[in-house]
């Protein structure tokens, strides 16, 4: 930190994107934030980047709408009346409720979601809480970002296996699967413009000509959500060709292991379910995986102690069989040439780093997109065993309150919880650091059916956003540059740094930080030893841990500058946490969903549907470089880029329904419906209509992007990890204002 009178200049991180955490050099005169700029990285001088939503956090601090004061509710819900309360009395009030809830219902009627424990890790806080009271603590993964987690959690036993796909040294080439990273992931953009700028082809695939489709060297548009026949269509080429990668099949996956035809299990040993069998090629006859010697084979049928048994790659060969060129075609409608080409070039350029974005994963088989994607990244030996920046914190005492442990429940599953009671009455809940009724599928069964269900609802916020509004206590809560917070890494960190955040300026009017909100809530509820601490106390805890990564880290050392995360390198030895330790491209636990093995199943609300008859449009609802979900839509620098929410629609389907750009049209399904203007252009394809996310429900002429979108539960994702919401998966009708309805 550097002084001069009343200037000084912080160093700390921005807390925006989730695994990001881009260093800031923020500069204060006066007690203001007036300006952000990119923060040191003495050893990785390229990693000193800023976007335009970072630099746009002064006005997001700054800005005069920011809630002042903590209020509870007069009127009915939504109805906008409010009276000023003090802290504590909003800090009884929400104690006494809880209690309240809790003897009349049972602790787990309580619940608690935050969506901020990536970008700081004291914002797990509101776990240890959870945990305290033995509440309900909500999942928030399942809102656009649980189905690839779902994925690969089957075929590695890890939610977050992008580092094997894309942190790839010296690709031959890029593809990107429903990803935008030039508008969404600038960082690691800059990496894939620079290879790009070395001669690196770079093809996207996307149903919308996107800003990264305009840089590629190829786009592929492509029906939305048939992912995954193009993935199965491309593997049946490399089959065909005989271009498989066979050893790293032997190797790393559970190609080889049997799979028995009487019950679909893998056959193991007699009593040791860890004890996987193949078919030795040497011996021709069966031998456990392990065994010294043995030469496994990949394809073949063989009757063992009376029952037929087959490798998991056989029978994945067997499935993709139907998967022509011509067929393929038919699903994707994409021409039979250029699946072939690629196809071949993931063989020809290999590695080839595979970017697997979020907007693949939210259609309702998105979790199988990304099985099968893993099998074509498999059988052609595009995977890498890339290091990864590795801190290891005392999450553990940070978060534990002795003989106390809470439930967890995804956020999807809280719909039924709160309306029905199933699994159980979630009655109570406090939402922080996530605007739900904003951001989360199908609104008017939030504000309808959700939220009336509850007895109490409290939310932490910077702003009256969507979902205060419907709050009965709203908290005013500090933004990320008025407290104290703490970094770390993951599997999917872009910035191999533990980083300090440190409180660049007071907390605003009369707001407080989450981490000092929940600690007053937990003494209330009867817990003041858990809770009775700083968070620069908090932070000393969590560097406590006995792991060599946070040897002689310090708060006073992290002041000074970021330190630097050991790598983790498996090398060779690379397992899975999978049950057989193999990347599983055969699912035994997924056969009562008939998804054992990652076939294309045709999306949820697809064009090729009988509902398609009354609304024949896809719908989407994509992301953007002026927001941050919810976040910046009220800030004007942005907005004098993108000022006003609009309907994005093919010229043909403009046409169709004399459409022209900016008229005012209405967007609906048997969810709700929407009025704001239009805007027709080629680049979105014919049959699809897209509304960028993240406005407010006060920007829209009439409705909100979010009522029209589904809420309907994957049962195989709820049985893997957690349903995803499926955002790209829903069918709409267009019309005109003044024209026919």
């Amino acid at each position: 930190m550097g002084e001069s009178g009343k200037k000084k200049v912080v160093r700390t991180y921005c807390a925006l994107e989730d695994g990001i955490m881009c260093g800031i050099r923020a500069h204060v005169e006066d007690g203001v934030l007036t300006k952000l700029e990119p923060g040191d990285f003495p050893e990785d001088p390229e990693l000193e980047h800023i976007c335009a939503r970072g630099m746009c956090m002064v006005k997001l601090v700054n800005h005069e709408d920011r809630l002042k004061h903590p209020m509870k509710r007069v009127g009915e819900r939504g109805e906008g009346k409010w009276e000023k309360i003090s802290w504590e009395e909003a800090f009884d009030t929400i104690a006494a409720k809880f209690k309240e809830t809790a003897e009349k219902y049972g602790e787990e009627s309580v619940s608690i979601g935050t969506g901020g424990y990536v970008s700081s890790v004291l914002s797990m806080i509101f776990l240890k809480l959870t945990n305290a009271i033995q509440g309900t603590y909500l999942n928030l993964g399942g809102y656009g970002d649980a189905a690839g987690p779902c994925g690969d959690t089957t075929s590695f036993g890890s939610i977050f296996a992008h580092r094997y796909f894309q942190d790839i040294d010296d690709p031959g080439m890029y593809v990107l699967w429903g990803a935008n990273y030039a508008e969404t992931y600038p960082l690691r953009w800059r990496r894939i413009r620079d290879a790009k700028e070395k001669g690196v082809k770079l093809i996207v695939i996307d149903p919308l000509f996107t800003t990264s489709a305009a840089k590629a060297d190829q786009h592929i548009s492509i029906r939305p959500g048939t992912d995954t026949a193009l993935a199965l269509g491309m593997i049946k080429v490399v089959l065909d060709k005989g271009l498989e990668d066979r050893d790293f099949m032997i190797k790393y996956t559970v190609g080889p292991y049997l799979v028995r035809s009487d019950d679909g299990k893998f056959l193991r040993d007699a009593g040791h379910s860890e004890k996987y069998m193949v078919w030795d090629s040497i011996t021709d006859s069966p031998r456990l995986a392990d065994e010294e010697g043995v030469v496994p084979s990949l394809e073949g049928t063989y009757t063992i102690n009376g029952v037929e048994c087959r490798p998991s790659y056989q029978l994945l060969v067997d499935m993709t069989a139907e998967y022509t060129l011509e067929k393929t075609t038919e699903i994707t409608e994409i021409p039979e040439e250029i699946i072939e080409k690629l196809a071949l070039e993931y063989v020809e350029k290999k590695p080839v780093a595979s970017c697997r974005g979020w907007g693949l994963q939210r259609t309702f088989h998105g979790d199988i997109t990304h099985r099968a994607i893993t099998a074509l990244a498999a059988i052609t030996g595009n995977l890498r065993n890339v290091s990864y920046p590795n801190i290891v914190l005392n999450r553990r005492d940070f978060v534990g309150v002795k003989g106390r442990q809470c439930r967890f429940m995804p956020i999807m599953n809280l719909y039924d919880a709160a309306i029905k009671g199933d699994p159980y009455q979630v009655k109570s809940l406090w939402m922080t650091q996530h605007n739900m009724v904003n951001q989360d599928s199908n609104f008017n069964k939030l504000v309808n059916e959700v939220i009336p269900s509850l007895d109490f609802f409290v939310v932490s916020e910077l702003f009256m956003t969507t979902t205060a509004k419907y709050a009965d206590i709203v908290l005013p809560a500090s933004s990320f540059y008025e407290c104290l917070g703490l970094s770390t890494t993951y599997e999917l960190s872009v910035y191999p740094y533990l980083q300090l955040m440190q409180k660049v300026v007071e907390p605003m009017h009369d707001s407080k930080p989450d981490f000092e909100i929940a600690c007053e809530v937990g003494k209330r509820m009867g817990f003041s030893e858990d809770f009775d601490m700083t968070a620069e106390q908090a932070i000393e805890l969590l560097l406590s841990a006995d792991h060599p990564s946070v040897k002689d880290v310090t708060i006073e050392k992290l002041r000074q500058g970021p330190v630097k995360a050991p790598m983790k390198d498996e090398g060779e030895n690379w397992k899975f946490r999978t049950p057989s330790g193999k990347i599983e491209l055969y699912a035994e636990n997924l056969q009562a969903f008939g998804e054992e093995l990652p076939v294309y199943k045709e999306p949820l609300e697809s064009t090729r549907r009988p509902e398609a008859k009354k609304y024949p449009l896809n719908y989407f609802s994509t992301h953007t470089r002026y927001r941050k979900h919810s976040m910046f839509a009220n800030v004007d620098w942005l907005k004098e880029l993108d000022p006003e929410p609009v309907l994005e629609m093919n010229t043909a389907d403009a046409k169709e329904r004399g459409i022209n750009g900016g008229d005012i049209v209405t967007i609906r399904n048997d969810r709700g419906k929407v009025r704001i203007k239009a805007k027709v252009h080629e680049g979105v394809r014919p049959g699809i209509v897209n509304i960028k996310q993240g406005w407010w429900e006060k920007d829209y002429i009439e409705g909100h992007h979010q009522m029209l979108t589904n809420s309907e539960l994957n049962p195989s994702q709820c049985a893997v990890h957690e349903p995803n919401m499926a955002m790209l998966d829903n069918l709409v009708e267009v019309s005109r204002e003044g024209g026919d309805e």
